[in-house]
């Protein structure tokens, strides 16, 4: 009966907490950036603690009372952070890695974001990428206006910005899923480290600069790269639309490649660590260059050769 009585009282403390973090979120500003992270963090710390079918009652009744906070348009994002931090809880009393959940909370939103998507077309006659593609449109006209204004000749430059802003609307779902796995991995994070100072027995991820991605890789972006010589990739193709958005996931975990070997020299040389925050931001201004050195990485196993060195 006691520990009935503690479920109940500590359901009701998560439930209030749950929805203060969201308003606070929603109505505070700036510190509401730092606290929207944290909102799944009540139904972590209650899942932890008490069963699945009091957790799902937790998650609807903190989405139901947040109708007190913003009304009926804030329940989706409530059930939203609800779920999510049902599922990252889940995930650590299983006993999965960070990775794992990382990756699988990252699926469940870029899931949700779909269903989203599909809800809005077909119930509300929203098109959120119709939008961008107006504002993409529209800023292609002024490109073009400010050209005409300088006096060159149309035909040398319609065609390039007229290919470039093909290739940033077929680049939409690569953006998409990037943002998400960003917004997850802000998500993530901090929670993890108030469940570490709470006591709470989470998994942690190996140091960026052991981050090490599969041969595979190499050649898989070799294919890419060679791909528009093998075959005719018409731009608005379906071809093309694949082919973009392969090509930028590809790129960025080789950039990211790039970055984890650069603080991995960093780490071995024993620089401090104002001199690795100078080398990213450098690396981040040269980009191609730190894709080429994640190339190099994966290849040649520079690592390897840096610690021969540093045991000369």
């Amino acid at each position: 009966m006691q520990d009935h009585s503690q479920k109940l009282v500590f359901g009701a403390m998560m439930v209030a907490f749950f929805t203060i973090l969201l308003a606070g979120a929603f109505y505070i500003p700036l510190i509401g950036v730092v606290i929207f992270p944290f909102i799944p963090l009540p139904i972590i710390l209650y899942r932890l603690r008490y069963n699945r079918i009091s957790t799902i009652f937790v998650v609807f009744s903190g989405s139901l009372l947040t109708l007190l906070v913003g009304g009926l348009y804030i329940i989706p994002l409530a059930v939203l952070l609800g779920v999510l931090g049902f599922l990252i809880a889940e995930t650590i009393l299983i006993g999965k890695s960070k990775l794992y959940t990382f990756m699988a909370s990252g699926i469940y939103l870029i899931a949700i974001g779909m269903l989203g998507y599909i809800i809005g077309v077909l119930f509300f006659n929203f098109n959120v990428v119709d939008l961008i593609f107006q504002a993409m449109n529209e800023t292609k006209g002024q490109f073009l206006q400010s050209f005409e204004a300088t006096g060159m000749e149309p035909k040398l430059y319609e065609s390039i910005v007229e290919s470039a802003f093909v290739y940033y609307q077929s680049a939409i779902p690569a953006m998409f899923i990037l943002m998400v796995y960003v917004f997850t991995f802000l998500m993530v994070i901090p929670n993890f480290e108030v469940l570490r100072r709470l006591g709470h027995d989470v998994p942690k991820f190996s140091p960026f600069r052991e981050m090490r991605l599969p041969l595979i890789t190499i050649f898989i972006y070799g294919l890419f790269v060679v791909l528009p010589y093998m075959m005719d990739i018409r731009p608005e193709s379906s071809a093309y639309l694949f082919y973009v958005n392969a090509t930028i996931i590809i790129r960025t975990l080789l950039a990211l490649q790039g970055f984890a070997l650069i603080l991995y020299i960093m780490h071995t040389l024993k620089l401090p660590k104002v001199v690795s925050f100078f080398s990213v931001l450098l690396a981040f201004l040269f980009n191609p260059i730190t894709t080429l050195l994640g190339i190099l990485d994966i290849g040649m196993n520079i690592r390897a050769l840096i610690g021969k060195d540093n045991l000369k």
